[in-house]
């Protein structure tokens, strides 16, 4: 039953995948004159997402649709927000998380604001910013969900490859604040945790306002133990997330 459900998330990311492939066109930032430039896009992509516990295993599969908009001031200053808005399903397995429903669906929210400082001038840029990001899962009936509340550093940058191509990338460390939801009560997790984040794309320009994007992304937590609640709770456990996104900027 796990590996027709591993499938079906399969094939999911896969359709997700292709809906990418169709859509991913981007728009470079639109100056307004050298002191301001503003940036928007809307895209899409999938994801699979893995966590590990003793007894208790969470794999998450789906696709989201993603919005951005940032400010860049004097080419040296941005700020600005990323959303995500997902939906795909849970399979659970293990003892220790026998009393729920094996496959439910899924509901994501994610918003990440940021601000930063361009340590680079001209056409490649390399941020270090700031960002305070909140990661929001909600389950189906007699699932189990998960609220995340992120902050820390990042770089994040573009690097100019050739006249038309720019590789892009960023790498973030963050403080990890997290629950679980279990029968509509939140379960906070114990202590520190820790989440790295990272990403790596490219840039296709086509014309002077548009150009080609497509990027991978991953992410990776240390959560410690729950509390309980209901009864329940998530032991120590380690998650990665991996995924595709293109879109469209104006």
């Amino acid at each position: 039953m796990g590996d027709m459900v591993m499938m079906d998330s399969i094939k999911k990311i896969g359709l997700s995948l292709v809906v990418t492939g169709a859509l991913g066109v981007s728009v470079n930032a639109v100056c307004v004159s050298e002191k301001y430039c503003s940036d928007y896009h809307v895209g899409v992509g999938g994801f699979y997402e893995n966590m590990s516990a003793n007894e208790a295993n969470i794999n998450r599969a789906g696709g989201f649709i993603s919005f951005g908009a940032y400010d860049t001031l004097f080419q040296r200053f941005h700020y600005g927000a990323e959303m995500k808005i997902g939906y795909g399903n849970t399979n659970l397995s293990g003892a220790h998380l026998s009393q729920f429903n094996k496959n439910t669906q899924l509901l994501q929210v994610e918003l990440m604001p940021k601000i930063g400082v361009n340590l680079l001038k001209g056409t490649s840029s390399l941020f270090i910013n700031l960002f305070l990001g909140t990661d929001a899962i909600i389950s189906s009936s007699n699932g189990i969900g998960r609220l995340m509340v992120y902050v820390g550093p990042e770089l994040e940058g573009k690097l100019k490859v050739s006249e038309r191509v720019k590789l892009t990338y960023s790498f973030g460390y963050g403080y990890l604040g997290a629950g679980y939801v279990f029968d509509g009560s939140l379960a906070r997790v114990n202590g520190y945790n820790q989440v790295f984040i990272f990403s790596l794309g490219t840039q296709a320009k086509v014309s002077e306002n548009v150009s080609f994007y497509l990027k991978g992304f991953g992410k990776y937590y240390d959560l410690n133990a729950s509390k309980q609640v209901n009864g329940i709770s998530m032991p120590d456990s380690r998650a990665w997330q991996a995924g595709l996104e293109a879109g469209v900027a104006f």
